[in-house]
């Protein structure tokens, strides 16, 4: 069955061994967690989010089953405000899974809030490769901005002109999307020709759903969420969806980060095409030896049971080394651009893509009656 094959194909992951780098500076926070969740009939929403956040109170080993992480369940936030990080999942992900990466930057004084993205998940990939799976995490993400922002003692310490946004995989796609890029299929026609028929986009039934994607454009309104101040996009998919004129109105700084052994989503063909049609106007960091398990946080023992070959892509040296280099990476970009005022940037309001009216033609006049001869 096709889905099959997707998943198979999702699980499929390469090795590589990456050098460690030095260990990063003290965290300055412990760490708190909770949880928070919201059903919105009228919206149609569905949101189930994971938060990490600065706290006072010492971690604690917590046990969600199957995951195991280490936080103050609920402990009281540090007081004052920080920025706000979005967390946005690979598809073969939930919000548990990159967990370590969240605990680190709530470490450094962020609130970090990863949904779980309903129908592009581990549990579930039924939306995959189709234009709902990615207007859907938009709304999500757009979503949890105003969840947390409505909620009290979380707004508490939430700095709302500092927000950001980092995105793996489909994730790093819908990242970009609610940066204000447009995309327009343009590198689609000859895709398949220069990635090869055993990409993960181009068997067929991939290829018609990528299709169908396309034919949902060009957008007549952007998804843009200008809140969102900064956007990091790890191994980023659909690079075949943009184009240089994809990025005339996206207007945060923007990190590529690219997984060099990702056999999802290629390099050349994703992160670094991206890079490319940026113009060097995003930063871009690469990790030679990562692939999709590689960039989460270990799994548990009956996942990795499960999904041997998410979980144990890398040895553990190999995806200590690789998070070191990442953590670095996220790390200094979002405290240089959402650490404090200096560098915070403005995002104009998205554009206006209505398609304009034609104007309606005046009707024809009547025809001038034929005049009557009076009869003599």
């Amino acid at each position: 069955m096709p889905i099959r094959f997707i998943t198979f194909a999702l699980l499929f992951l390469l090795q590589l061994f990456v050098p460690p780098r030095a260990a990063a500076a003290t965290d300055p926070y412990q760490v708190g967690f909770r949880t928070l969740g919201q059903w919105s009939a009228d919206a149609n929403l569905r949101l189930d989010v994971n938060i990490w956040y600065p706290s006072i109170r010492p971690p604690r080993e917590l046990n969600y089953a199957p995951w195991t992480i280490t936080a103050a369940r609920n402990g009281k936030a540090v007081e004052g405000r920080f920025p706000l990080l979005l967390l946005s999942h690979a598809s073969p992900g939930t919000r548990f899974s990159y967990h370590d990466i969240a605990a680190r930057l709530a470490a450094y004084g962020f609130v970090v809030a990863a949904p779980t993205h309903i129908q592009d998940c581990m549990n579930d990939m039924s939306l995959l490769f189709t234009w709902k799976q990615l207007e859907s995490r938009t709304r999500e993400l757009s979503g949890v901005i105003d969840l947390l922002l409505n909620e009290a003692e979380l707004a508490a310490s939430i700095d709302a002109n500092r927000i950001g946004l980092l995105g793996f995989g489909a994730g790093g796609a819908a990242a970009l999307l609610l940066g204000g890029a447009l995309p327009d299929c343009a590198s689609w026609p000859d895709y398949c020709a220069r990635a090869g028929q055993q990409d993960i986009y181009c068997n067929r039934w991939a290829r018609d759903r990528v299709n169908g994607i396309c034919r949902s454009l060009p957008l007549t309104k952007s998804l843009a969420d200008p809140r969102i101040k900064a956007i990091a996009a790890v191994a980023p998919g659909f690079g075949m969806l943009f184009s240089h004129a994809s990025f005339r109105y996206f207007h945060p700084p923007l990190l590529l980060v690219a997984a060099g052994r990702d056999a999802l989503n290629r390099t050349g063909l994703h992160a670094g095409a991206i890079a490319r049609l940026m113009n060097g106007k995003a930063r871009y960091v690469s990790l030679p030896g990562a692939d999709t398990g590689a960039l989460m946080s270990p799994c548990p023992e009956t996942l990795a049971a499960e999904l041997p070959e998410l979980c144990r892509s890398v040895s553990p040296k190999e995806r200590n080394a690789i998070h070191e280099r990442m953590d670095d990476a996220l790390s200094d970009f979002f405290l240089h651009f959402l650490g404090g005022s200096n560098n915070l940037p403005v995002i104009p309001p998205p554009p206006n893509l209505t398609p304009p009216t034609r104007p309606q033609s005046a009707p024809a006049a009547p025809a001038p009656k034929a005049r009557q001869r009076r009869a003599r």
